[in-house]
Parts: C-alpha cells; structure tokens; sequence
C-alpha cells in the first residue's frame, strides 16, 4: 500500500540504475533478499549473502540502494505499491454501500494478500514471509506502519461502520491482529503446513475459513470496560 511518499531504496536511489544491465541486477537483488529475508529473518540474513546468492558484486547492494535497510524499503514498496492498488479498488467498492456486509470486508482485507499467496511464479509468497520477518525486527517494523497507514484508516472507517456496537478502539485492536495472522497463515511456513496436513490442502477453503474465523473475531462481544 503506497502512502506516496519516496521510500528510501526506490528506483531513483542511483542514477546509473536506468541501464538494462542494472536495472536485471536490482531486480535479481530484490527478488533474492526477499526470498532469504522470508527463510532466515532479518538478521539472519548478511549482505554478502544476498549478493553471492544473487552472483551480484560484493558492492552491488550498496550501489544500488544503499544499505542493508534501504533494500528492505525498496521491497517492501516495490510489492505494496501494487498491493495498494488493490485494496483501493475492494475498498472503493466497500465504501460505495451504505451498511456494507461484515463478511465482505473482511473478504476483501483477505483477498489481495491470497491473491499474492498465489503467485509463485512472481514469487510472491516469499513476500509473506519477508513481512512476518520485518514486522518481528525492531529497527525495521516502522517501515510497514509508514506504507500501509493512509489504507488502514479506510480499512477501519468501513469496519467501524459494519461494527457500530464494537468500540473503536477494539476494532482496531481486532484490525492489528487480523493484519499479522492472516500473513502468518497464508505464508508458507509452520501454520500453513499444519492446516495442509491436519485441515485442507484446499486454498478456497482455506480462505473460506479464514474469513469465517475473522468474521467472528470481529463481532465477538467486547468485554465491558
């Protein structure tokens, strides 16, 4: 979700970037991070592991986006960008009805991120597990709160209107866990590979359920104060 702000680590880090030859080299960078940033976390992950995987120049990470924390902006904006595009079209949708259903909310605060599950062939998969990871890392975690905030108050706007018996600030505290598990679930990791095994190996029930289990969470009854 773009907030439209320049990221640090965006195309126009470097000017030398706009040759065929270094626009491949940033492209394999950023695909190759996220994939080990989504197996090993952060800081399980060097610089010179990105690039001996990438076969990129010792240097190339520093030449093209400037540091190890620049290229975790740059991917992170290189996929919410076109996350953001998404979720505003659901959201244009949503908010075009007056009382909209609590089921498609929360369908369409699912549905770009499955859709991104998905996509093996753009790697987006990898993207899940690279945000679980950033969101545990300490001087990292800010980023995603800096891209994703201009559509979280949409996202809560709608909630508060489909929820007007829940209080605010409970529903955004609903909206904060919902956000996390549902990358935790849809990742390939240790919860996606137990519900394969002991639920469905099926990705429309899966989402099925998913919804059906937020759903609930949402509605639940809040616990007086």
């Amino acid at each position: 979700m773009s907030s439209g702000t320049r990221v640090a680590g965006a195309a126009e880090t470097n000017p030398r970037n706009g040759n065929s030859s270094g626009a491949a080299t940033r492209a394999k960078l950023l695909r190759t991070a996220e994939r080990l940033f989504a197996k090993n976390g952060i800081d399980g992950v060097s610089v010179r592991d990105i690039t001996g995987t990438a076969g990129a120049n010792s240097a190339a990470v520093h030449y093209h986006f400037g540091s190890k924390q620049d290229l975790i902006a740059a991917i992170l904006h290189r996929r919410l960008e076109g996350l953001g595009v998404r979720r505003a079209q659901l959201l244009d949708q949503l908010e075009a009805h007056d009382t909209p259903d609590l089921r498609d909310v929360v369908a369409a605060l699912l549905l770009p991120t499955v859709e991104l599950s998905r996509d093996r062939r753009g790697g987006g998969h990898h993207y899940l597990g690279f945000l679980v990871a950033v969101g545990e890392h300490p001087t990292s975690m800010h980023l995603i709160t800096d891209e994703v905030d201009p559509l979280t108050e949409r996202y809560l706007s709608v909630l508060r209107r489909t929820l007007p018996e829940v209080p605010p600030e409970v529903v955004l505290f609903r909206f904060g866990v919902a956000k996390d598990l549902v990358n935790r679930v849809l990742r390939q990791g240790a919860v996606r590979e137990w519900l394969r095994r002991h639920a469905s190996n099926d990705d429309k029930v899966l989402f099925d359920q998913l919804v059906d289990f937020l759903v609930g969470a949402f509605a639940a009854p809040a616990h007086p104060a």
